[in-house]
């Protein structure tokens, strides 16, 4: 159980890198233990929003993966799978990067 805490501690910690300050301070707010009032109706809300409502322009089916990575903070089932889908799009992001920079 705490290996998957652990992959998913890892892979958001490697979203952090990536991301500006106020976001990265709200990633780390939402994955303290004091945010879990607050992280389990969110995160029910974003997979509501992007089930029923995929068309939007800023919300949409987007939300769902957002919401569920919310979501394995308190399911330990949904940690090992979110963590490699993090982990995947942070090393595509990176490679994007460094595409775009060439």
């Amino acid at each position: 159980m705490t290996d998957d805490k652990d992959k998913i501690d890892h892979a958001m910690k490697e979203v952090e890198r990536e991301v500006p300050g106020k976001a990265k301070r709200f990633i780390a707010w939402a994955r303290s233990d004091r945010a879990r009032k607050v992280r389990v109706p969110l995160a029910m809300s974003l997979i509501g929003v992007g089930i029923f409502f995929p068309y939007m322009p800023v919300v949409g089916i987007e939300d769902v993966p957002i919401g569920l990575l919310l979501l394995s903070y308190d399911l330990p089932f949904l940690r090992a799978p979110m963590a490699a889908l993090v982990l995947k799009l942070v090393k595509f992001w990176r490679r994007l990067k460094v595409w775009w920079k060439t």
